[in-house]
């Protein structure tokens, strides 16, 4: 990934800042001494997980008015660091960013015939393609939120002290929906391509299906803190007294559409199955007595992450 970055054209300065997350022995400046690449900072992180690293590095600061986060094994197009900036001038009136991300598939894994199924390569692969040539607001015809392993954001985001909270899988969606819920906009720009360089182990349907079991019940319980902190008005208390109602009828028309799936082609069963465990999992979350909105906000997470790295993120 630091090669890739450095082969990128950039016409003015940027700094790349390597959080080492727990490393044995410690990343150092000579191991990832990169021919081309500008300026390197090392962090060290020893809280192991991926939110504590970069909060780590916002809480270090120095940071440049433009924050891209990007993972270790991603792979920019040689214009990336270009596209970053020009789209990010070109559209003043957003703040949050994300480009179009495809699958670079391991050597020597046969790929799968579900492999290719848009729910398979945005919450499995961490991919997203909006398919239109033209800029894409999040929730408006897309996905309200990018994938986390590469995205930018403006720096100004941060003056009112957000950080990532720590959740077990979706620590990023949360902190930039968070974001979006103080009223900043967010868009995917065609013109920023990026590669994921899929792991092994991600091609698994066991994983799958307890990823997307967890995706729900995560994605509910933040919707769920964040409608207790706005709910106003008398039709907003009716919708919740109403909530338990609404998330049984959902949770039985999942509970067949699980039973269904059997009945798809190969290709789409698993993908199917794997919906239908989210919503499940999303309407069990909705039943529950209240919205554990102190864990899902700022407060520490003792769980252990069933998804976290199984090598320390960098």
């Amino acid at each position: 990934m630091l090669a890739r970055l450095a082969a990128c054209k950039a016409s003015e300065p940027y700094e790349v800042v390597v959080i080492d997350n727990a490393c044995e022995p410690p990343l150092t400046a000579a191991a990832l001494e990169t021919p081309g690449l500008r300026a390197l900072r090392i962090l060290r992180e020893m809280q192991r997980g991926k939110p504590y690293a970069l909060n780590h590095a916002l809480d270090e600061g120095g940071l440049g008015e433009v924050i891209a986060v990007i993972d270790d094994d991603m792979s920019p197009a040689a214009d990336w660091i270009e596209s970053v900036l020009s789209a990010t001038r070109r559209l003043p009136q957003f703040d949050i960013f994300s480009g179009k991300s495809y699958v670079v598939w391991p050597a020597g894994v046969a790929k799968p015939s579900w492999a290719g199924e848009p729910l398979a390569q945005g919450m499995l692969f961490s991919t997203f393609d909006t398919g239109s040539s033209a800029d894409v607001e999040f929730g408006k015809g897309a996905a309200r939120f990018p994938s986390s392993n590469c995205y930018w954001y403006r720096r100004s985001l941060l003056d009112r002290g957000a950080r990532y909270p720590h959740a077990d899988l979706i620590y990023e969606a949360q902190f930039l929906l968070r974001l979006i819920s103080l009223g900043h906009r967010g868009v995917f720009v065609p013109e920023v391509v990026i590669g994921h360089r899929i792991q092994k182990e991600l091609v698994s349907p066991r994983f799958f299906q307890d990823r997307a079991r967890l995706f729900g019940r995560e994605l509910a319980e933040f919707d769920m803190s964040l409608a207790a902190r706005q709910r106003r008005g008398v039709l907003a208390r009716i919708r919740i007294r109403l909530r338990p109602l609404r998330a049984l009828a959902e949770l039985g028309m999942w509970s067949v559409a699980w039973l269904l799936a059997a009945l798809r082609s190969g290709k789409k069963r698993l993908p199917a199955r794997a919906r239908a465990l989210m919503g499940i999992a999303h309407c069990k979350a909705r039943l529950s007595p209240s919205p554990p909105e102190v864990r899902i906000a700022e407060s520490s997470n003792k769980r252990a992450s069933r998804f976290g790295p199984k090598e320390p993120a960098r």
